[in-house]
């Protein structure tokens, strides 16, 4: 305890010495500080009235003074004070927009001529704050969009495509790619599928192999070619009872095509006359149909393109199409099309323009065509604008007729189509994700072709009921086309298109037999991963007109079809993969009495032999 006492004692004496020792130093920082700021007011003082004095004195010398000062600010670059007493007030704009004053703002405004925006412009306004707003608008840029992911296989590859699913549904597939040290590519794809249907003589098998290659000559020049052959053996079932006695060949509606095609491709970029002269495409086709019928048909395009001084081209295509066809029952047919393209096209006034003729010799005729087309991009907008008027020529054949309607029988002639075209078309670039486009044309066909029932009941009941292609004289139609394309990275693509056509004046028949009123279509493939994949499909069409057995006119369902189908790698060489087709399980008529299938599932494996 006495310890204790000691020590508080001790530390009391201590603390009152420090204290009294910082308080004297403060007492003497405090006196020295009184006394400068004495010293300092005395001289303000003497010099204030010593200036005083000086203006009483003299007033040009203050003169000279301030014109020296003045000198003084200019040399070294120093702003002057403004005298203004409202605080001056600035806005700063930085943007890749253009800014736009609202109405309000523009009031007392003198008027200004406009200035091209090429270069950063710097606008001085004085606006009270409460008028001040701005409005934003884009300037005219060029929409960046993603590129659509492609299924690609490997090089040097070999695959295996297997896949079993209802109604004894059976796919195989085989592909092989390869390029070689000469950077020759080449792809062979052989594949068979058969499904028996669910009704009697519903069964079809489809064999198809193809070849694709290309030569890599040097840098500048390759040739590429194309072979294939397809057989597909279908059966007469619309209006055939199931307790018929025929054989199936009596039903049977069976199609071959077997052709080829020789492309070359010239990518100099050298303007010289042969290079221009020489870009020719030769194609061949032969097609066996029903009745010993044989179609044979050549066709040969030649591109050529000059470029002129400024901003044009000059174009010099032409192409040639030879058709014949045989039929056992009727004398042969040979139709012929020779065209020459001669246009100017120019790019002024930042717009497009192309301007010349069409003549066509066939094989019965001559005619001289226009060719006009302009396009114009709207300004400080994604809008395109393009107007057309041409006219298309198609040498109709055996082939191109049984891809439309399969069920038809051997046309006894064909004939050439002619479509003059007029078409007003909008294409919009809405964002680098989004473009759609909309279409309206007016349209003059010559020998279009329809296609209604042979109505033969007795025939049909025992011979299955079949079409036949009538080629209209003249039919005026409007048409209405849109379509649009949605996509987000290389992950997620939506596409959609519709086409609505209007018959408005048809010559010889009374109605356009076994053509879709309206038709729309969808696309949607999503890649979620590296391993899984999504595809999927929807088709909507309004009924066609046919004739049923009275001869009486009558419009088909309508009809909504859903697809899907979907992809997943397992392991490095290994993929499974699934596809449903008519997933509403809706027995639609796109040709009468011909009733589809159900919903049809099938599924399998792809196995790839690669390192």
């Amino acid at each position: 305890m006495k310890y204790f006492l000691k020590y508080i004692f001790l530390f009391i004496c201590i603390f009152c010495f420090l204290t009294v020792g910082s308080s004297q130093q403060k007492n003497k920082k405090k006196a020295k500080i009184t006394a400068s700021k004495k010293a300092v007011t005395k001289k303000k003082k003497k010099s204030v009235k010593s200036s005083k004095k000086k203006n009483k004195k003299s007033t040009t010398r203050l003169n000279i003074e301030t014109a020296d000062l003045s000198k003084l600010i200019i040399a070294n670059n120093i702003a002057k004070p403004k005298l203004d007493t409202i605080p001056e007030k600035e806005v700063s704009i930085i943007s890749a927009f253009k800014p736009q004053l609202k109405n309000i703002a523009k009031l007392n405004f003198t008027k200004a001529t406009n200035k091209i925006d090429t270069f950063t412009t710097v606008l001085n306004y004085q606006v009270p704050t409460q008028n001040l707003s701005f409005q934003y608008r884009p300037i005219s840029l060029i929409p960046r969009s993603y590129k659509e992911k492609e299924t690609s296989f490997p090089v040097n590859t070999t695959n295996l495509k297997i896949g079993f699913g209802n109604y004894n549904n059976q796919f195989f597939e085989a592909t092989y790619n390869a390029i070689d040290e000469n950077k020759h590519s080449h792809a062979f794809e052989a594949s068979l599928e058969t499904s028996n249907g669910i009704l009697y003589l519903q069964q079809f098998n489809h064999k198809n192999f193809a070849y694709i290659g290309n030569l890599q000559l040097n840098e500048k020049y390759a040739v590429q070619a194309e072979a294939f052959i397809q057989n597909t053996q279908r059966y007469r079932f619309g209006l055939v009872p199931d307790n018929s006695s025929l054989s199936l060949t009596d039903y049977a509606q069976p199609f071959t095509l077997f052709g080829t095609s020789i492309k070359w491709v010239n990518e100099n970029s050298n303007n010289s006359l042969i290079n221009k002269l020489f870009n020719p495409t030769v194609k061949f086709e032969n097609f066996k149909g029903l009745a010993s019928t044989n179609n044979l048909w050549v066709e040969l395009y030649n591109p050529m393109s000059f470029k002129l001084k400024g901003t044009g081209s000059l174009n010099l295509d032409f192409s040639y199409n030879y058709n014949k066809y045989t039929h056992t029952n009727y004398t042969n047919q040979a139709n012929s099309i020779f065209i020459i393209q001669p246009s100017i096209e120019l790019n002024k006034w930042n717009a497009g323009i192309k301007v010349g003729v069409n003549p066509s010799f066939t094989t019965q005729d001559f005619a001289l065509f226009p060719v006009i087309q302009f396009s114009k991009k709207l300004k400080d907008t994604n809008y395109l604008l393009v107007a057309n008027w041409q006219t298309i020529l198609t040498n109709n054949n055996y082939a191109i007729l049984s891809m439309v309607n399969p069920w038809i029988a051997a046309p006894t002639s064909l004939k050439i189509t002619t479509q003059e075209k007029k078409e007003l078309s909008l294409f919009i670039s809405a964002s680098k994700n989004l473009q759609y486009n909309f279409g309206l044309s007016l349209n003059d066909y010559r020998n279009i072709p329809f296609f209604n029932r042979i109505n033969n009941t007795a025939s049909s009941q025992f011979f299955g009921l079949q079409f036949q292609p009538i080629f209209e004289y003249r039919a005026i139609t409007l048409e209405l086309v849109t379509a649009m394309r949605y996509q987000i990275s290389d992950q997620f693509i939506l596409k959609a298109n519709a086409k609505y056509i209007q018959f408005n004046s048809i010559k010889e028949n009374t109605n356009a037999w076994g053509i879709l009123p309206l038709n729309l279509n969808g696309e949607l493939s999503w890649y979620p991963s590296k391993k899984w994949s999504f595809n999927g499909s929807m088709q909507y069409w309004s009924g066609a007109t046919f004739e049923n057995e009275a001869n009486n006119a009558y419009d088909l369902n309508k009809a909504v079809v859903l697809n899907a189908s979907f992809n997943y790698q397992l392991t490095t060489h290994l993929k499974a993969w699934a596809k449903g087709e008519n997933l509403l399980d809706k027995k639609y008529q796109r040709w009468a009495e011909y009733p589809s299938l159900g919903v049809q599932l099938i599924a399998g494996i792809v196995y790839s032999f690669h390192k």
